[in-house]
């Protein structure tokens, strides 16, 4: 089943090459082919969360009420997941399923396609286990003709080949396909029980999943298919050390230089795409638990060092879901606050058609009220009265 899943990306790679001929968007697109495919999920995914966020209040309240009872608070926790429809484990599974397609893309970057070579000569004991020796098919791998049957070492480091080891013959087909000139390195080795000595010839890392008549895989095997200067099956680390570079590229690559910098740039970009995702996650959360703000700064950190490892290729896979990430969560957010300002501006206008009601404007037909005059008091006039009898 994992075997079928790798043949499965490397097809799709290879289709995709076909399309545009680049190696790294041809990872981009199967990236966001994979997107496409898990949408619903994350849709779901999505709500989950914020359906979970609406319902923190009573989960608290629950915990308070039967505290103490593990059991009780279990029961009436799962009753109000029933009620509002919620799965604690739902936003884990788009994660989980993306996961296994991060790992097989690493796997088809790095795989190569092994062969053991016979030499007529005897192997010296110096090379054998000596990483320090860099061994090779020598020959033009644009033809489709099989290797030359020679093997040509470096044994001093002086960039000069000594006498080349003849090969005895090259198998005429390898996982069932036939072979061509794929063969960069060879490593010496010794079998342990009968002590027979032959060379482990491996072909470009990269192409062993990819269809045989695809234009990736011949472009992989001639060198042809990098992106910005950037061999995808190589990580950062390997490319600064002369001795590691020889695992992903092919003779002749020097370590270091210019290309560094697409490499620690990608790692960097990596880096960003990733803190602002979880930042952006963090505020639809309303801030999150300190736990989970804490998790957000260390985690594009450590993220960024085990990146210097990784091949760049899945690197771009990685940026690429990053970035649908971001794009994806804001217009999810946006609609969210569509929804919950429609409901205010609804009671706002009902607000406004009550006011207009009550201060209607006075019809013409209508006189206006005269003002009321206090009522006079009758004793007062009496009063007057008595007093100017008395004068009298």
């Amino acid at each position: 089943m994992w075997d079928g899943l790798l043949k499965a990306l490397g097809s799709a790679l290879g289709f995709f090459y076909d399309v545009i001929p680049s190696y790294g968007v041809s990872i981009i697109l199967l990236t966001i082919t994979a997107r496409v495919l898990l949408l619903p999920l994350t849709i779901k995914q999505t709500r989950s969360m914020h359906e979970m966020q609406k319902i923190q209040p009573q989960l608290k309240a629950i915990q308070q009420k039967y505290k103490g009872n593990r059991q009780k608070v279990s029961e009436e926790t799962m009753k109000l997941y029933k009620e509002h429809k919620v799965n604690p484990l739902g936003g884990c599974l788009p994660l989980v399923l993306q996961f296994p397609i991060f790992i097989a893309l690493f796997s088809v970057l790095r795989a190569f396609i092994p062969v053991s070579a016979t030499v007529v000569e005897a192997i010296p004991e110096s090379l054998i286990g000596n990483k320090e020796v860099f061994c090779y098919v020598p020959g033009d791998r644009s033809t489709e003709e099989p290797p030359p049957l020679q093997i040509a070492c470096d044994t001093d480091g002086d960039g000069e080949d000594d006498e080349p080891f003849t090969v005895v013959a090259w198998p005429e087909t390898v996982d069932d396909q036939e072979t061509a000139n794929i063969f960069t390195r060879c490593i010496p080795s010794r079998d342990e029980e009968s002590g027979d000595e032959y060379f482990s010839c491996l072909s470009t890392v990269g192409s062993k999943h990819l269809p045989r008549e695809s234009d990736l895989f011949q472009d992989i095997v001639e060198d042809r298919a990098q992106f910005l200067g950037l061999h995808l099956s190589c990580g950062a680390t390997q490319v600064t050390s002369e001795d590691q570079i020889r695992t992903c590229a092919p003779p002749g690559t020097k370590a270091g230089g210019p290309p560094l910098i697409g490499y620690y740039g990608l790692i960097a970009l990596m880096v960003l795409t990733t803190w602002y995702q979880t930042k952006q996650m963090q505020q639809s959360s309303q801030g999150g638990a300190p736990q989970m703000q804490m998790m957000g700064r260390i985690m594009p950190i450590f993220l960024g060092f085990i990146s210097l490892s990784i091949p760049a290729g899945v690197l771009v896979y990685w940026v690429t879901t990053n970035l649908w990430q971001v794009g994806q969560q804001h217009f999810m957010l946006r609609s969210r606050e569509q929804a919950a300002a429609a409901p205010m501006r609804g009671s706002a206008s009902l607000k406004g058609q009550s006011r207009v009601v009550k201060e209607q404007p006075k019809s013409k037909d209508t006189e206006p009220a005269k003002p009321q005059q206090p009522p006079q008091r009758s004793g007062s006039k009496n009063a007057r009265g008595r007093k100017k009898r008395r004068k009298r």
